[in-house]
């Protein structure tokens, strides 16, 4: 999102210095602005520290059809650290209390983060 507003102005400034801005050029930015989506990326992590690996993950995409897609059968990132530095925010923090803290895995999909990106 931010690069669409950024090339944006690139072009509106480019547009000014020529003598060619119009008010069709300026009210673009609505659309732009308009066009943004949020994405929603589940990782599931083998522990509340934000630096474990993960057991699993799903991407949803209000855009496209309501199943989660996997990226790809590879993780999409080592841990949910690696994707808060690639721009992902996190929303909701797995609840501790909800996990049994023992020495084995106590559940298939274990610490949940759910993070979110606007594109």
């Amino acid at each position: 999102m931010k690069s669409a507003i950024n090339d944006w102005l690139d072009s509106c400034i480019e547009k000014l210095n020529a003598g060619e801005l119009t008010e069709t050029d300026l009210r673009d930015v609505t659309t732009i602005l308009n066009s943004e989506r949020q994405l929603l990326l589940y990782l599931y992590s083998k522990s509340t520290n934000l630096r474990s690996p993960l057991g699993g993950w799903a991407v949803y995409d209000a855009t496209a059809p309501d199943e989660p897609v996997l990226p790809s059968q590879e993780p999409p990132y080592a841990s949910v650290l690696d994707a808060v530095r690639d721009g992902w925010r996190i929303v909701q923090f797995p609840r501790p209390e909800l996990y049994n803290f023992t020495d084995v895995d106590n559940a298939y999909l274990t610490y949940e983060f759910i993070l979110e990106k606007i594109v």
